[in-house]
């Protein structure tokens, strides 16, 4: 008997290894399971989601996770975004126009997903947004900025232009929704760096010195439509190693999406551009 569990075991192995699993949405607007984006910026992006969807029907969605290895560790990112898109059923299933935009926080990883109703003119596209708009907001740490900017150099670039049935910009092209996007990006690092010059500005509560104050937050346990989440935000000291944490909490996430809380049914066949940092 235990030779033929273990026989069955070594014949199933290959399936168990090769499993793998997405995880459930929680609204189809924004899904931070990382738990990088704040109430109110979470707010403004699902605004901004919905009134795409209204004007143009095209249904575009936001996910943030810290690795993919805790879901699929046996398949490539772009597979892996493919199969998510896939399982939730983006977009339009007659006219596949979904996008989604994925980022993997602790992977350093993100891609741009177009459903299949896209033309492959636009993944180069989809690869100029990431580059000017999101990466060079995360190389700086700048998760907040570079989602808000990229997201609406996103939504300017490819998804209203492609409702309107025009054709992909070329590559030298979009020059104006280009200048538009970095000076959004812009304003919202700048405004993130003059905050933090402040905090760091504030005299150290052990020393009395200024200018060594660093302050950063980590998710505990995420907000889901049922319950409050809860993080932890540390204030240390470079100069003399003061350090102090407290708790705070997320508010729970909103249960009205607008949309009848499901995806439409689209579907992706890879399209798309990806981007690391």
């Amino acid at each position: 008997m235990k030779r033929f569990v273990g026989a069955m075991i070594l014949m199933l192995w290959p399936l168990v290894v090769a499993a793998q699993y997405f995880p459930e949405y929680e609204t189809t607007t924004v899904n931070d399971f990382a738990g990088i984006l704040p109430d109110e910026n979470e707010a403004a992006l699902s605004a901004q989601l919905h009134a795409l969807k209204s004007e143009t029907g095209v249904e575009m969605t936001v996910v943030t996770l810290s690795r993919k290895d805790t879901y699929a560790p046996n398949i490539s990112m772009e597979e892996f975004a493919t199969g998510l898109f896939n399982e939730w059923g983006v977009g339009d299933k007659i006219a596949n126009n979904g996008i989604m935009v994925l980022v993997l926080y602790a992977d350093r990883e993100m891609r741009i997903e177009l459903g299949s109703g896209y033309d492959s003119a636009w993944n180069s596209v989809a690869a100029q947004v990431i580059d000017r708009s999101f990466l060079p907001a995360f190389q700086q740490n700048d998760y907040i900025g570079g989602i808000m900017a990229g997201v609406t150099d996103t939504i300017d670039t490819i998804a209203r232009p492609a409702a309107a049935n025009q054709d992909p910009p070329a590559s030298d092209g979009g020059t104006i929704w280009w200048v538009i996007s970095a000076l959004i990006a812009g304003w919202i690092v700048f405004q993130n760096k003059i905050k933090a010059m402040f905090a760091r500005l504030k005299p150290c509560p052990s020393c009395n010195a200024r200018g060594g104050l660093r302050v950063s937050r980590t998710v505990i346990k995420p907000a889901t439509k049922k319950d409050d989440g809860s993080g932890e935000q540390t204030t240390a000291c470079t100069k003399c190693g003061y350090s102090a944490s407290s708790t705070y909490v997320i508010g729970q996430k909103s249960s009205n999406d607008g949309n009848g809380g499901s995806f439409g049914g689209g579907s992706s066949s890879g399209g798309g551009a990806s981007g690391k940092w």
